[in-house]
């Protein structure tokens, strides 16, 4: 169908509806007893199921290699009165692999959506709250509870994706539900700009933490029914919850986020009509959903917004890992995997570099597990420390259900995948067991070496000594030195938390710090890219780390200036987010940073450096930009002015006169949604589109063709 409006310029705009229940509820029930199916020449077994687990949703092993799980009745519509949901330490007694208890270890929360270990702290997402326990006198149940942050929204698009980074901080995603913004309980302010809501003045920026022990540990209730905010987010902080900063945006329900072995971060976004994303988190980014001017889904070819990770998945994706076990065959390693729980499935796919696009290497995702005749509803997933995979799975019903002893009596899986032709075993079994000795007692070599284990909270660990260590930075530099010695050599992820470990060393000493940066300009392309990033965290005392304060001597800013002209996108790209985060622009690299946005080619470069404008322009610097006769500059001036949400409309006539497609387009596009009347209301009761909803033509509807159906097929 189509209706078509005739005046100078065709607009074209194309909307498509999907029926509900091609992206609604997963009601695939499935034989209890069967396996899901797997990919040959693997298997897989069921290691804990009901009544041991029931709707499991969150796990992490600890350093020890311990399986804890986060499950229990919250889920989906709680009402005050509501049992907590809790975290279960998991036990095989007969050493079997297969779990046949469970031991309480922390209780009272909301609907536990997320777990991350660091050190002793085993960080819980569970939203309204983040929380942190404490067992502090080793009996396996904890003792101390800290409720960090409070009033984060709802459980349906909560807190998720808890990951710490090698750059010691604990990186989280959060979906787009909106806290109570009063009157007792304020999120800290990050949250709440994503959120797009105003506390009153005065209004703490990070609230304080609230401190309890278990018996008088208290939850905060939020009705699941509550209306939605703006737009989700990956944030992270420090170990003390403070510094909590955005580092991307534009997300529906991101529901996990994980880094590779080089620190680049994918995570799932969940959509009910487009279909769910993959999308890679870096400084700055936003992804469309809630932008301010330009809101967008799919991202292509839409410069106000990164391109996504990989093509669209028509389910609702989960957890998410990289994966890159030597208890898997080549194929199956440095590999990202992810849950689909509509669809039943666990893909995986090869990434790979298109410039600075981290993105699929194959149009499709490949599948390792579906579904079958069994159930199964995967939430997380976790690589293990016998270097298996494992999978949690929901049961049945989307939601908690009781029966008439008020006891829940939803189904629950964990699985194990296993290679048969695992040759890694003894390999693995070695490792584990040198975990058995206390840290205090390794080597700084070996500490170093732990850094390179399989299960990320030993690598936190291996790396939380090491930073404590006097000769751990130059160990370190030994390390890296040596690497022309095969016997020697580093692995990526293993180069990667050590470039870390040394700026985050008390003990490194200004010589050191020399030698860092001669990293940036040396070494292979890896080394180069984390030795930057470790860069934008070094300050003059060379201390700890800082919240971005670093020196911009003659040397950093020839590191700058030499990346900013590099053929390789990912050095470039590292420079434009270096420029970003700094507080003040220095004035030697505004004419590096101008002449090489406009050579720049790279779609994901070009984004990171209209954002260097975003960030350090002053208005009339823009505007003066926006009339300079080259137009890339234009380009990047107009984005950076537009998303700063700058008074332009009067050059864009001007503007819209270019020779470049590009900029004619976009400022096309900045015309159309920012300036004049709408084309067009949708009235919708609220933040999602489950009802019926009003869409108003307006007499003014400028040049367009609006193609629409009525039965969700394209148009």
């Amino acid at each position: 169908m189509l209706i078509q409006f005739l005046r100078h310029l065709p607009f074209v705009i194309l909307f498509t509806a999907l029926p509900a229940a091609a992206y609604g509820q997963n009601t695939s029930n499935g034989d209890l007893d069967a396996l899901p199916d797997v990919a040959e020449e693997f298997e897989i077994r069921f290691v804990a199921k009901e009544p041991l687990t029931r709707n499991p949703c969150a796990m992490a092993f600890d350093v020890h290699g311990r399986l804890f799980i986060g499950m229990g009745p919250q889920y989906r519509s709680p009402t005050p009165n509501t049992p907590g949901d809790s975290v279960y330490l998991m036990i095989d007694s007969d050493n079997d692999g297969v779990f046949d208890k469970k031991h309480p270890f922390a209780s009272g929360f909301n609907n536990i959506q997320g777990l991350c270990w660091h050190g002793d702290d085993l960080w819980i997402a569970n939203a309204p709250d983040l929380t942190i326990v404490r067992d502090t006198d080793n009996d396996d149940v904890a003792d101390e509870y800290i409720r960090l942050y409070t009033d984060l929204g709802n459980l349906e698009h909560g807190l998720h994706g808890l990951t710490w980074g090698p750059d010691g901080r604990m990186y989280m995603s959060k979906g787009n539900s909106k806290g109570h913004n009063g009157p007792k309980h304020y999120a800290p302010l990050p949250f709440r700009d994503l959120a797009g809501v105003a506390a009153p003045s005065g209004t703490s920026i990070f609230p304080k933490p609230v401190v309890s022990d278990a018996a008088n540990y208290v939850k905060t209730y939020h009705d699941p029914a509550d209306d939605w905010g703006r737009e989700g987010g990956v944030l992270s902080c420090l170990e003390t919850g403070e510094d909590l900063r955005i580092e991307s945006r534009g997300y529906r329900n991101p529901w996990d986020i994980a880094f590779d072995h080089e620190f680049n971060f994918l995570g799932t976004d969940n959509d009910q009509n487009q279909g769910d994303r993959l999308f890679h988190s870096f400084y700055g980014a936003h992804y469309g959903w809630g932008h301010n001017w330009s809101a967008h889904w799919t991202c292509d070819n839409h410069l106000p917004t990164p391109e996504l990770a990989g093509p669209l998945v028509g389910g609702s994706g989960t957890g998410i890992t990289y994966f890159d076990s030597p208890a898997f065959p080549p194929a199956f390693r440095g590999v990202w995997m992810f849950n689909d729980w509509l669809q039943r499935r666990t893909h995986f796919f090869k990434p790979q570099w298109k410039g600075a696009h981290l993105t699929t290497a194959a149009k499709e995702y490949d599948v390792l597990v579906s579904g079958g005749d069994s159930l199964f509803k995967p939430t997380d997933l976790e690589v293990g420390p016998n270097g298996s995979l494992y999978i949690l799975g929901w049961g049945r019903e989307y939601g908690v259900q009781w029966n008439d002893k008020q006891e829940q009596v939803n189904e629950g899986r964990v699985f194990e995948v296993r290679w048969r032709h695992n040759k890694a075993k003894e390999e693995l079994l070695a490792k584990h067991q040198r975990w058995q000795k206390p840290l205090s007692d390794w080597t700084t070599k070996e500490l170093i070496s732990g850094l390179d284990d399989i299960l990320a909270v030993r690598r936190i660990a291996a790396q939380e000594a090491l930073i404590l260590r006097k000769d751990g930075p130059s160990e370190i530099l030994l390390a890296f030195q040596d690497e022309s010695d095969e016997s020697h050599d580093m692995s990526i992820q293993q180069a990667t938390w050590a470039i870390w470990a040394l700026i985050r060393n008390p003990y490194t000493q200004k010589e050191q710090g020399h030698q860092l940066m001669n990293l940036c300009l040396h070494g292979p392309i890896h080394i180069r890219i984390q030795a930057m990033r470790a860069l934008r965290q070094h300050t003059d005392s060379i201390t700890n780390i800082s919240n971005g304060q670093i020196p911009l001597d003659s040397d950093t800013l020839e590191i700058l200036e030499t990346a900013l002209s590099d053929k390789n996108a990912r050095l470039r790209f590292e420079a434009y987010q270096f420029i970003t985060q700094i507080d003040h622009l220095p004035p030697k690299i505004h004419p590096p940073l101008l002449e090489a946005l406009k050579v720049e080619t790279d779609y994901i470069c070009f984004y990171a450096g209209w954002h260097v404008l975003k960030q350090h322009y002053s208005s009339t610097r823009l505007k003066a930009l926006l009339l300079n006769d080259d137009s890339s500059l234009q380009l990047a001036a107009l984005l950076a002015a537009a998303e700063r949400r700058e008074t332009i409309t009067e050059l864009i006539p001007q503007i819209i006169q270019s020779d470049s497609e590009r900029l004619r387009n976009t400022a096309a596009l900045y015309a159309t949604r920012k300036s004049g009347n709408s084309m067009f209301y949708i009235n919708n009761p609220g933040g999602e589109f489950t009802d019926t909803i009003s869409v108003s033509l307006l007499s003014y509807l400028k040049p367009s063709q609006i193609y629409y159906t009525l039965d969700g097929t394209n148009p």
